[in-house]
């Protein structure tokens, strides 16, 4: 299985590497970066940015090609999944399914008996935000990152979370012994991120690669802090997906 994981610089290519240090665009890439704004180059900006802000031409090619080095050579990206783990189990024979809106209220109203006040709460709460991850599955493209950053992402669902937070200490007691703040781990199919995603995600993870590459070889003393964002697939992990259950304790924190 051939896999890239952002967090793992050793999966990245060497053709990744070939690209931004060839004869054809070596030297046009060092022209195009202001060694005096590493964090706000104009030309890196290009590389990340939306398809629809995209204008530079080099950063279009540069991309382009990144893109079909993923697509030859990995037919596996990695995932993480924010969630509380109860039962580790649960999740390496059954996988993780994508949100079901229903399921999630029938649990909550169980979890949260006795406390006054739910249908209240889930009233506040309003049929949009109810339905946002109906039928997803949400993924970090890293999890240094969500490290770093101490995401809110590990601390379960958000629907159940928002629900504890209006209804108060109890429920959010309640909440927060109900498992252990985790990421899991998955291998996601290249062709997912372009056919079961609610937007195409592909070059989230060629982009990253080849933006750091380039900011790697011309301010190398940068420390290493894993890439910002995510993505949601509109279908289920099956078990054999699942690589790792990683324990996010003492890299998150519960609402206060």
């Amino acid at each position: 299985m051939e896999l890239l994981d952002l967090d793992s610089p050793e999966t990245w290519h060497s053709d990744f590497q070939a690209l931004v240090t060839s004869r054809t665009f070596g030297s046009e890439i060092e022209t195009n970066l202001d060694a005096a704004k590493p964090q706000g180059n104009e030309f890196l900006s290009q590389i990340m940015c939306a398809d629809d802000h995209l204008r530079d031409e080099l950063a279009k090619l540069l991309r382009h090609k990144a893109r079909e080095i993923l697509v030859v050579r990995y037919s596996y990206v990695a995932g993480y999944h924010g969630c509380r783990v109860r039962d580790a189990n649960q999740y390496l024979t059954g996988g993780i399914f994508p949100s079901d809106t229903s399921s999630l209220i029938s649990e909550a109203r169980l979890l949260f008996a006795g406390i006054q006040g739910f249908d209240e709460a889930l009233q506040d709460i309003g049929p949009q935000y109810l339905s946002h991850n109906e039928g997803k599955v949400g993924l970090l493209l890293s999890c240094i990152r969500a490290k770093h950053d101490r995401s809110s992402y590990t601390r379960g669902s958000e629907l159940i979370r928002g629900l504890a937070n209006r209804l108060g200490p109890e429920a959010k007691l309640r909440f927060a012994q109900t498992g252990k703040r985790s990421l899991i781990k998955c291998a996601i199919p290249t062709d997912w991120l372009e056919n079961h995603t609610t937007f195409p995600a592909i070059e989230a993870y060629s982009n990253h690669v080849l933006e750091h590459l380039i900011r790697r070889r011309k301010w190398p003393e940068d420390d290493f802090v894993g890439f910002d964002g995510g993505y949601m697939i509109t279908r289920a992990v099956p078990p054999e997906n699942i690589l790792e259950l990683i324990d996010m304790t003492y890299f998150s924190d519960d609402d206060p």
